[in-house]
């Protein structure tokens, strides 16, 4: 009976952790990898909608695509060129100003635990009433930008920064920079608090100045966690929607100025009823994202190596 009794509380002990998890582990499995499995099915079909008839046509919608010069396929390799440099702007405003934040939130001073928390402020509103602020921030007639522009003598007149077919993207990047930073700040502050000061100590002493010290002190140190940061900015703002979705087209019509290729699936699949093809773009952008990562995996694992 004893024996019986340990084997009861071994296996409970054993099951109970997987009972646990199984709730989030079926949610994961209906809201994830089903629409990701569905989604990469539909690229192989020829749906235009919910509902609609489902046929296989293998890499059709992929040629069409990739040469085509009909409605997508024709703004293909502008949304690819504009992602591309969505991301890389983004992403790299992101990093000089969440280096810089970081290295002065790193210092000490009266409040600098007020400055920590008040950096994080961007990334406690949701998006799309930062989107909707900075819209109006934008507005040509009543904006912020547009008043204080002209106050100091750079506008003439009332200018249209955003929402418009041919705006150009780096209104949205500016953006896009302002929401990001905030979360890179804590990321790189993280891997500063993590060097040891003795270090820097040892620096001075040696004649080293400040940018000696981050050459050669701070950013070898870091490579990890800033190869980590960038890496997963990369990730999240490729895919990135709603600001440039919300600013970049206002008054709800297409603006080829700021498209992306997630926008560019989103107006194919929902707005011009190409569902499938819109999937197939969506593939695209991910296999470029995998390329990246995979990429990104095996320069680390060279590093760790050597």
């Amino acid at each position: 009976m004893k024996g019986s009794s340990v084997t009861n509380r071994l296996r409970k002990t054993v099951v109970l952790p997987y009972l646990f998890i199984l709730p989030a582990a079926l949610a994961l499995l209906a809201f994830s990898l089903y629409p990701f499995l569905s989604g990469v099915g539909y690229s192989f079909t020829s749906i235009g909608w919910i509902g609609d008839q489902v046929r296989f046509v293998g890499l059709e919608n992929y040629r069409r695509i990739l040469s085509g010069s009909v409605g997508a396929p024709k703004f293909f390799k502008q949304a690819f060129v504009q992602s591309i440099e969505w991301t890389a702007a983004v992403v790299a405003g992101q990093f000089v100003v969440g280096m810089f934040a970081a290295l002065v939130l790193n210092e000490r001073f009266p409040g600098r635990s007020v400055f920590r928390t008040a950096v994080l402020v961007p990334v406690a509103v949701p998006t799309v009433i930062i989107a909707l602020t900075w819209q109006w921030m934008y507005d040509p007639f009543y904006g912020l930008i547009n008043h204080y522009l002209k106050q100091v003598g750079l506008l003439s007149g009332p200018t249209a920064w955003v929402g418009q077919p041919n705006s150009p993207l780096w209104p949205l990047i500016v953006v896009g920079i302002w929401r990001g930073f905030p979360f890179m700040t804590v990321m790189l502050l993280s891997g500063l608090q993590g060097i040891p000061q003795e270090l820097y100590e040892a620096a001075r002493v040696d004649g080293a100045n400040a940018l000696g010290r981050f050459r050669h002190i701070t950013l070898p140190l870091m490579r990890t966690i800033i190869a980590i940061a960038v890496v997963l900015h990369v990730l999240w703002w490729w895919n990135h929607f709603d600001i440039i979705r919300v600013i970049g087209s206002g008054g709800g019509q297409f603006s080829y100025g700021a498209m992306t290729l997630p926008i560019l699936a989103w107006y194919e699949a929902f707005a011009w009823s190409h569902l499938a093809r819109g999937a197939a773009i969506s593939v695209i952008s991910m296999l470029v994202l995998l390329a990246i990562m995979i990429w990104n995996a095996r320069r680390e694992g060279r590093s760790v190596k050597l």
